[in-house]
């Protein structure tokens, strides 16, 4: 069984960095296959500079999609989490909405998304680590807009945790967030459900 991290931050090694490896350490300890993908290292593009190519089927005088013109690693990224059995999500908040990398990994989907193993995802898990701290102007947003990407990702959502990154003793933004007990306490559980929610499925 194959699991996926996804760190989507801005940063090499930030606290969505930390936490997909305790993640990962958890899940291969059980056996797991784990794969690390930080966003940092890959080239991640926004839509732009096109013709609406992946929608082209919906002009009358087309009526055929066109293959996207941009070339980076979105799909590639997206073929390796449609292997896996386990996906795992680490999504910072950036000025109250979610981070320009993820919108633009999410958007981009539109150009292969029928391509997608719908029979398989269905029998597989997808759990989501946010950091947010909804007291803070806008953030109580973020989390809403990435749950529901993540609900419609057509894997069985396993867990969706909010990590209140202002909320402990430990420096929020530089600081190694990893270290306290109370978020590794969180993430084990987390951990443990997704991969007995996984199994659940595989034998189902």
């Amino acid at each position: 069984m194959k699991a996926v991290a996804l760190v989507v931050s801005a940063r090499k090694h930030g606290n969505g960095y930390d936490f997909a490896n305790f993640m990962l350490d958890q899940l291969t300890t059980a056996g797991i296959d784990g794969k690390l993908i930080n966003f940092y290292e890959y080239d991640i593009l926004p839509c732009h500079n096109c013709n609406y190519e992946c929608v082209q089927a919906f002009d009358p005088h087309r009526k055929v999609n066109a293959e996207c013109p941009i070339s980076d690693d979105v799909r590639t990224i997206w073929e390796t989490t449609w292997a896996a059995k386990i996906l795992l999500l680490f999504i910072p908040t950036y000025g109250g909405l979610p981070p320009a990398l993820w919108v633009a990994f999410v958007q981009r989907t539109q150009a292969f998304s029928q391509e997608r193993p719908i029979d398989s995802l269905k029998k597989s898990v997808v759990s989501c680590v946010m950091l947010a701290s909804p007291h803070w102007s806008g953030a109580e947003f973020t989390v809403s807009i990435v749950a529901n990407e993540v609900k419609n990702m057509d894997r069985k959502v396993a867990g969706f945790e909010t990590i209140n990154n202002a909320g402990y003793e430990t420096e929020n933004l530089f600081g190694r967030l990893i270290n306290e007990k109370e978020i590794q306490r969180r993430l084990t559980f987390l951990a443990k459900r997704t991969l007995k929610l996984a199994r659940e499925l595989t034998l189902s």
